[in-house]
């Protein structure tokens, strides 16, 4: 089959969680099927990979919004260039490549199905506008829409009870070997809404090393603020998508202490398949991998305390921790790359039949 993916932005110019699991997706998929990326261009980075071929969409890098506009405006020329190419296009948010795939079906017929990863809902539809196009696309019940776990395909159907919603989950390598650190680790991008503020102010007092990888605008105050708190802390920085999982072998513990946006974090997935108990915010669909008590942690959003007492009780109780890490590879195995790849094949098929 011909798969296209739209995905706003790609390794290595963004590097997010999604933009991770879309470039394994695309690698896993290129074995068995034509893969095309459509994205968009960053400076002069237009190399491609020898699996699946990267079409590098042109958009104005002057403010968000044209960036935005244009990439939603020439995306649909670029992919209506290379229609005879396509059988299935696959679009890695519900706004606004979601509505793009709804544009080019209405021109082209190609069929398509969006993929709700999280901030394009929980933050989309809180905008008058962005609302109205995510509804347009719920709307074509004709294909479906994935979401990441029960809980947020629940939250979907509160909102369009008649939408067409598979649940189909992240998908994670599950290593032979697993985690053999001792260190307390969060990944993510350093901005607002990931807790990383609330991570440091609850590790103050713990006699550990806490590790952060990542970047962003709340680098410097996070930095000021661990040693404000004298909290022992190694700031690593951004880091190659194919190292994090190097990189996570020495944690015990990985805290995702979001408070606000989140969908279902792949690094989750990562840190479980190596045996790493996680502690974690109630937001969207982390519980619904995340079993409190059983393979990590929930705690709620900028509760201090609250998080300092499961990270003490996890880097001190052995036996609970052996427990919850045997579990924690359990919950992973059931994302491996082959259940979720034959998941996408039955999506491919509806909507290709």
């Amino acid at each position: 089959m011909r798969i296209g993916i739209l995905v706003k932005e790609f390794p290595p110019d963004v590097i997010g969680g999604m933009e991770i699991q879309t470039m394994r997706m695309a690698e896993k998929l290129a074995k068995n099927h034509e893969v095309i990326v459509f994205t968009k261009k960053y400076k002069k980075n237009d190399n491609n990979p020898t699996q699946y071929k990267i079409v590098r969409v042109l958009n104005v890098r002057s403010n968000l919004f044209l960036s935005t506009l244009s990439f939603v405006l020439l995306s649909i020329v670029y992919i209506l260039k290379y229609k005879r190419k396509i059988d299935v296009l696959q679009c890695m948010m519900i706004y606004p490549t979601g509505f793009i795939g709804l544009i080019v079906n209405k021109l082209t017929g190609i069929p398509y199905f969006s993929w709700i990863r999280g901030g394009d809902w929980y933050f989309g539809k809180k905008n008058l506008f962005k609302r109205f196009l995510i509804r347009k696309v719920l709307k074509n019940s004709r294909f479906p829409v994935l979401v990441q776990s029960e809980k947020i395909k629940k939250d979907v159907l509160r909102f369009y009870p008649a939408a067409n919603i598979k649940v189909v989950g992240n998908g994670v390598n599950i290593p032979n070997n697993q985690r053999e650190g001792r260190h307390v680790y969060f990944v993510g991008n350093l901005i607002p809404r990931k807790g990383v503020d609330v991570l440091i102010k609850a590790f103050s007092g713990i006699d550990g090393r806490l590790v952060i990888i990542g970047d962003g605008p709340e680098r410097g105050k996070l930095k000021d603020m661990s040693v404000k708190y004298s909290v022992n802390c190694d700031f690593k920085g951004k880091i190659p998508p194919e190292m994090i999982l190097e990189e996570l072998k020495n944690a015990r513990i990985l805290v995702l202490p979001a408070v606000e946006g989140e969908g279902l974090p792949n690094v989750i997935l990562e840190a479980m398949a190596l045996g790493i108990p996680v502690i974690a915010t109630n937001l969207a669909g982390i519980p619904d991998i995340v079993i409190d008590g059983k393979n990590g942690f929930i705690v709620k959003p900028r509760d201090v305390e609250g998080l300092r007492e499961k990270i003490v009780l996890l880097l001190s109780d052995e036996r609970l921790f052996k427990k919850m890490s045997r579990n924690a590879r359990k919950t992973a195995a059931r994302y491996s790359w082959e259940n979720i790849l034959s998941k996408l094949e039955e999506v491919y098929r509806e909507c290709v039949g």
